[in-house]
């Protein structure tokens, strides 16, 4: 295992948080974003945002979510993901806002 990890900032991080994914952009995914979440170990909320842990090969895993962020990143570019290669799969962790994080201050 070569321990891969992938940060991807937020490119908007001031931006109103609304997908800008078009319907027919949504569809076009869709086939790809089922097949990536039936893979889903587990997923949680933490203090900066939600984690996703996806189990299976790491390889395929690895450029399974690649790609999700990829296009994630585009259509919500206020989120930041962080993808870690584990033994079992991979974590994505998603924060920024409205990723169901609160910040008091």
């Amino acid at each position: 295992m070569s321990d891969r990890h992938r940060l991807v900032p937020a490119s908007e991080p001031a931006a109103e948080p609304a997908c800008r994914l078009t319907p027919e952009d949504g569809r076009n995914r869709q086939t790809d974003t089922d097949k990536l979440f039936a893979q889903l170990a587990e997923q949680r909320q933490t203090a900066e945002g939600n984690e996703f842990i996806f189990r299976g090969d790491p390889e395929t895993l690895w450029n399974e979510v690649s790609t999700f962020v990829d296009e994630e990143a585009q259509c919500c570019p206020f989120f930041t993901f962080e993808q870690v290669e584990q033994p079992e799969g991979v974590l994505l962790r998603v924060s920024g806002k409205a990723s169901g994080a609160t910040s008091e201050g």
